[in-house]
């Protein structure tokens, strides 16, 4: 049996979440980085070893960006096909038919008002008609 009261987070709110671990994480290997690096060793063995713990927290500060331009690129593609900002209503069913008809009506004028516009533009010749086209001509 499902629990009434619990509310699935968004993913954006997941996101933002995410984000702000990977900022934790960058800012506390840096510091890391930086105690590692100012510290006075003559000693060889010890001078190795904070060498190699300085290469460890590096490696470990890639793949914190990696893991966070991987979060951006999801980001993004959620914004792009209208994911972010979902309540969790409309996961269940509930109040899916958010947008009345007066404004699905305005967004389909809307869409075929760029098509036309962009055949239009393309017939003048203003607009290249395949992608990769800007390639060519340089």
């Amino acid at each position: 049996m499902e629990n009434p009261t619990y509310a699935a987070p968004s993913q954006s709110a997941v996101g933002i979440s995410k984000l702000n671990g990977y900022q934790t994480n960058l800012l506390l290997r840096f510091q890391n980085i930086i105690e590692l690096a100012t510290e006075d060793t003559t000693d060889l063995t010890m001078a190795a070893t904070q060498t190699h713990q300085i290469q460890v927290h590096t490696a470990a500060m890639i793949k914190t960006v990696e893991d966070l331009l991987t979060l951006t690129r999801a980001l993004k593609e959620a914004w792009l096909f209208g994911q972010t900002g979902e309540d969790v209503a409309d996961h269940n069913g509930d109040n899916s038919s958010r947008a009345s008809a007066s404004e699905n009506e305005q967004i389909d004028g809307d869409a075929k008002f760029v098509v036309e516009w962009l055949r239009a533009k393309l017939r003048e010749g203003n607009i290249s008609g395949a992608i990769g086209d800007n390639d060519q001509e340089k």
